[in-house]
């Protein structure tokens, strides 16, 4: 337990920072409690003393000595507890900002190894938890330190006394540290539990209009159920343990009153110890019992606080492949001539979208269209070239530079795209808008440009109309078109569209036709993909003259399309 414990204080120090003045304090104020919480039972002994000799003023000088203590007791406290107040006012949200600031790094897969339920859980409860670890950590330190000078006592006023309770107290410690131990399996076993109903949940809310068009109520509900009951098995088995411990635990203590009631009230009955002695010891066992007691619960709350610094660190130390996309080149000068000279990728937790060899490219001021059923490889291509990934093998370049080469902040000013799912903030479409460019006639503009512009005003705020969660007040080509428009704002040099006519219907496809055709002059550049590999390349006519597997994606359209 010693060792462990000291482990948990070591990890919980080497990774939250917390104000140094007002730790001080709580400390200060804890040791000055247990300090004045150990002379309160002497001055009371006294009182007993001088009340048998019958002496007033010994009496009296001490109840108001322990009038004192009382106060300064209380004083102690009351430092301690503001202490803590100010401490996690200063550390909870430098920990929540510490932990925001690398999620912000984090590459496009993350979630192949932390799932988002853990992210939001870890942030909601664990750095609450360890914002609030450091009063457990003061209480560990004082009050063992207190019990070892009072078990002293005892074994130097009496021997026997001393080895009886210093029996008592280590088996008392040992069988709760079983418990807390035995328990905090099962702990950690609700929490993987909590994550996962986390997600569950997240996707109900999220796809809610699939379960109802789907009629996928039942069986959501059934998975949902199923990880509550598997979090609910692990509730129970570890409150089995808390059971035994809270309720049959405090036998050891009650025995362990019994035998000191024995043997100093036959000490006292053979006049080798005063009743005022008496009651003082009886005190202090008193304050061993529940200081151990205080121990141990604080002993348990670092062990399932651990379960938090484990998590704090697993998001803190993800290691993201986005350090590896990124170099030194702050050449603003982009031009858009873009390369792909023998590329190779393949996916590390999935099988589909592997490109090989992929030799292509795609000029300043055309339309480059990769075309290809699903799964060839057109949206890894998309992937690679806004670096969510890095390559294999072959080299990717822009104006002839690798793309791994230029700076994070230039790349992503010249080179953006447009998901076939894009996501809108939960904010007003201003504030969407005003994240590329707060200028508002540009904003107009690009909205005119793509045809958004007269739906938006005819909501009842236009403009600073709040687009719901998950834009549900947007049909799916809507939020095309708007995402569209927001990528116009950012004045990218190289702007990639992954089939950004899969939401549209027929009137939303011939706005895109014209939105494209007017964004730069169509040079009908072509790139045939299949099994992710290039097939053919060339015009539109050409390639319906000798390309078969343009040919079939022709005659039977699944085809997506890429442009710049």
């Amino acid at each position: 337990m010693i060792v462990e414990n000291f482990k948990i204080i070591r990890d919980f120090f080497q990774l939250v920072k917390g104000h140094k003045v007002w730790i001080f304090f709580l400390f200060l104020g804890s040791i000055l409690g247990h300090f004045f919480d150990f002379l309160l039972p002497f001055f009371v002994s006294n009182i007993v003393f001088y009340v048998t000799e019958g002496n007033a003023s010994g009496m009296y000088y001490n109840i108001f000595y322990l009038f004192l203590s009382y106060v300064a007791y209380n004083f102690s406290w009351y430092l301690n507890y503001v202490s803590y107040t100010n401490n996690f006012r200063y550390s909870y949200p430098n920990l929540r900002e510490k932990i925001i600031d690398q999620v912000f790094t984090y590459d496009i897969s993350f979630s192949d190894s932390i799932s988002k339920g853990e992210i939001l859980n870890t942030i909601n409860s664990d750095v609450a938890n360890l914002s609030e670890m450091i009063d457990n950590i003061c209480e560990v330190l004082v009050v063992a330190v207190k019990l070892f000078l009072m078990i002293f006592l005892f074994l130097k006023t009496n021997i026997w006394v001393g080895v009886l309770v210093l029996l008592f107290v280590s088996l008392y410690l040992k069988l709760y540290d079983y418990f807390n131990v035995s328990s905090i399996k099962y702990y950690m076993g609700q929490q993987r539990y909590r994550d996962k109903l986390t997600n569950q949940l997240s996707d109900i809310l999220g796809g809610f209009k699939e379960i109802k068009m789907f009629h996928l109520y039942d069986k959501m509900k059934k998975n949902f159920f199923v990880l509550a009951n598997k979090w609910s098995e692990q509730y129970q088995k570890k409150k089995n343990y808390c059971d035994v411990r809270d309720s049959l635990l405090p036998f050891v203590i009650h025995m362990g009153k019994v035998f000191i009631y024995l043997i100093l009230g036959y000490l006292t009955l053979k006049q080798k110890m005063l009743v005022s002695t008496l009651i003082l010891f009886v005190s202090y066992y008193e304050i061993i019992m529940e200081d151990s007691e205080d121990l141990m619960e604080y002993s348990r709350d670092l062990r399932e606080w651990s379960v938090s610094i484990y998590r704090v660190r697993r998001l803190l130390h993800y290691s993201s492949k986005e350090k590896y996309l990124y170099g030194n080149n702050e050449t603003d000068l982009i031009c858009g001539n873009v390369s792909f000279s023998h590329v190779s990728f393949q996916y590390p937790t999935k099988n589909k979208g592997a490109i090989y060899d992929v030799t292509l490219q795609a000029k300043p001021n055309e339309i480059t269209a990769i075309v290809g059923r699903s799964g060839s490889g057109k949206t890894t291509i998309m992937n690679l070239l806004l670096r969510n990934y890095k390559v294999d093998s072959g080299s990717i370049f822009v104006d002839q530079d690798s793309i791994y080469h230029y700076s994070k902040r230039i790349y992503s000013s010249n080179v953006v795209g447009v998901n076939q799912a894009p996501f809108l903030f939960s904010m007003s479409i201003r504030q969407n808008l005003n994240l590329i460019d707060s200028n508002v006639e540009r904003q107009i503009a690009a909205c005119k440009r793509v045809g958004i512009h007269d739906y938006i005003m005819s909501l009842p705020k236009g403009y600073n109309t709040i687009i719901l969660e998950n834009a549900t007040n947007f049909s799916g080509g809507q939020r095309q078109l708007f995402a569209i428009a927001r990528t116009l704002l950012s004045k990218a040099e190289i702007l990639i569209f992954d089939e950004v006519t899969s939401s549209l219907d027929t009137v939303f496809v011939n706005q895109m036709k014209e939105l494209l055709e007017d964004v730069m002059s169509l040079a009908d550049h072509i790139v045939v993909m299949d099994q992710g590999k290039v097939v053919g390349r060339g015009t539109h006519e050409d390639l319906l003259k000798h390309n078969s597997h343009y040919i079939s994606l022709y005659t039977n359209p699944s085809s997506s399309k890429q442009g710049r």
